[in-house]
C-alpha cells in the first residue's frame, strides 16, 4: 500500500518537469524574438518571414502574447511571473529602439503598442489558465 506522501510523487515529478520545460521554452522564445527583431531585413530569415501570408503586426502581437503567457505558466511565484510578463513590454520597447541600428529595419511606435497589446492578452490568458489548471488537477 502506498502512503499519501508517495502516491502523488509521479504527478509532482511530471509537474516539475513540465514547468522546467515551459521555462526553457520561454527562454528560447525570448532568444528567438530578440534575434528575429535584430536581424537585418536582408537576412534569409527575415526575407522568409516577410514572405509569410501574415501581417508583421499579427506576428508581433502573437509573439508577445506567447512570451507573456509562457512567463505566467513557467514561473511559479505569481509576483515574479507577473513581473516577467510585464517586463516583456520593456523588451519590446528596447528592441524597437534597437532596430534603428539594424540595416533595413525601422523604429515603429505602432509596433510597441501592438507588442503591449499582445502582452496584455497573454497576461489575461495566463491568469485565467493559472486559475483553471489548479482547479482541474485537484479533481
Amino acid at each position: 500500500m502506498t502512503s499519501p506522501k508517495t502516491a502523488g510523487a509521479p504527478s509532482r515529478r511530471l509537474i516539475l518537469m513540465s514547468s522546467r520545460l515551459l521555462y526553457v521554452v520561454w527562454l528560447l522564445s525570448i532568444l528567438l524574438v530578440v534575434s528575429g527583431s535584430l536581424l537585418p531585413a536582408s537576412s534569409p530569415v527575415m526575407r522568409a518571414v516577410g514572405s509569410l501570408p501574415v501581417s508583421s503586426k499579427v506576428l508581433h502581437f502573437c509573439a508577445y502574447t506567447w512570451l507573456a503567457l509562457l512567463a505566467l505558466l513557467a514561473i511559479k511565484r505569481r509576483s515574479l511571473a507577473v513581473l516577467a510578463a510585464f517586463a516583456t513590454i520593456l523588451l519590446g520597447v528596447a528592441l524597437e529602439f534597437g532596430q534603428q541600428l539594424v540595416p533595413g529595419r525601422e523604429f515603429e511606435i505602432r509596433d510597441m503598442f501592438i507588442n503591449g497589446a499582445g502582452v496584455l492578452t497573454g497576461f489575461a490568458i495566463g491568469i485565467l489558465s493559472r486559475r483553471i489548471v489548479p482547479a482541474a488537477s485537484s479533481s
